[in-house]
């Protein structure tokens, strides 16, 4: 098997201090762990780089699979370089992770597990294995690699060294989705940034899953017994999705494969979807905001994902203004309506001015006026103030704030720029 140096990999990742990488495995052996290796997409990029000396390997952290316990690995960290050189960012023990930095850079410490699902969708049930037995859990052939750092050698169980020289992502077997369905999202953005095609069996395994539906709870079932791979996993990996700067390509990905199918129909071959989202993020709204609200019914999807608090206001202010609007479009009401009306009207809506961005990115029918509000109506304040009016004689009460509002009201429609 092909051989990484561990010092031509220090060379090779520049953030990497010299030695670094002989310093954890001696640490290692000092506790008698037999087996520590790198994995993760640093493993991948450095395969890449092998390949493409032109091929630029952007670090963020360090991936370290350990057979052992990471507690006690990273408490002999901390003995070799000090607590105040090797910092716990946070340790999980469910899963046998721990986040720590050595001098600042990011560690991920894991204990080699095997996964199994007892449930499609929910988490998986973890117990404690060989690196191996690890690699086989993961997602991809081009990320279920390790470099053992003894020996120094590539651990390729699924060709993923061939996978890159092909350019081609596959998943690692044939019920990868039924057990984990945002693979199908980590999918699409990986093969979005690293310019690779997905395989056309994965393809294929990706729409025979979705559907068969084999997941105990559907779409339109209560939002909130969604299992956590339909739900809380399957928003953070939209999040990455749209946080990547090649988010355009991988939702295009997901639609040609007809994963959004996962999260709502009415996602899938939305010829406006790829457009709003872009208008959205033009005007600095959440991209995920933009794309929950484009769904069949976004108050149930955005409860489903369980979205922020004020995420899920902006997207159900929206849809109540868009009900509103809808109705007296019907009417027709609204075609003599002066500025003062429209900013009564929308003013009586108690909703964060995100919701109204929502709609007007949404090219709703009546965005004009929704826009001549929140730019220019809504900043016109009165020409008189409390002071003045009682300067004048007025007394305070009611009176004198229904005076202030005419006033205001009066100049709205005398600077009519509609």
């Amino acid at each position: 098997m092909k051989l990484f140096n561990k010092s031509e990999i220090e060379k090779e990742i520049k953030e990497l201090p010299n030695g670094i990488l002989t310093i954890l495995l001696d640490t290692a052996t000092s506790i008698n762990i037999n087996s520590i290796a790198i994995v993760g997409g640093i493993v991948r990029d450095i395969i890449m780089k092998s390949k493409n000396k032109d091929y630029e390997i952007i670090f963020n952290d360090l991936d370290i699979i350990i057979e052992g316990e990471t507690t006690i690995y990273v408490k002999e960290l901390q003995k070799y370089f000090s607590p105040e050189r090797v910092k716990i960012i946070r340790n999980n023990s469910t899963y046998k992770t721990s986040e720590i930095t050595i001098d600042g850079i990011k560690v991920d410490i894991a204990s080699a597990r095997k996964e199994t699902y007892p449930i499609p969708g929910e988490n998986p049930k973890v117990k404690s294995s060989s690196i191996k037995n690890d690699l086989n859990r993961r997602d991809f052939n081009v990320n279920s690699m390790a470099i053992e750092l003894k020996e120094n050698k590539l651990i390729d169980l699924f060709s993923g060294f061939d996978a890159i020289s092909r350019m081609k992502i596959d998943f690692l077997h044939e019920s990868s989705v039924l057990e984990d369905p945002t693979r199908i999202i980590r999918a699409s953005r990986y093969s979005a940034k690293l310019g690779f095609d997905l395989s056309n069996r994965a393809v294929s395994q990706i729409r025979n899953t979705i559907n068969s539906w084999p997941w105990n709870w559907h779409i339109g079932d209560n939002p909130d017994l969604a299992p956590s791979a339909l739900s809380t996993r399957l928003k953070m990996e939209l999040e990455l999705l749209f946080k990547s700067k090649d988010w355009e390509k991988a939702l295009g990905n997901l639609n040609e494969w007809e994963g959004l199918k996962i999260i709502d129909s009415k996602l899938q071959d939305n010829k406006n979807l790829l457009k709003n989202i872009i208008l959205a993020k033009d005007s600095n709204l959440d991209p995920l905001i933009a794309f929950v609200y484009e769904a069949e019914n976004p108050i149930c999807l955005s409860q489903r994902l369980k979205l922020s608090q004020k995420q899920k206001e902006i997207i159900e202010g929206a849809y109540q203004l868009k009900k509103y609007l809808k109705d007296i479009i019907d009417r027709e009401s609204y075609k003599n309506w002066p500025p003062s009306k429209w900013t009564y009207v929308l003013e009586s809506f108690n909703i964060n001015e995100s919701s109204f961005i929502l709609e007007i990115c949404r090219r709703n029918p009546l965005k004009e006026y929704l826009s001549s509000w929140l730019y220019i109506w809504k900043r016109i304040e009165s020409p008189i103030k409390g002071d003045d009016l009682i300067a004048k004689g007025w007394k305070s009460g009611p009176e004198l704030g229904i005076e202030i509002k005419r006033q205001r009201m009066k100049l709205i429609d005398e600077r009519n720029t509609l």
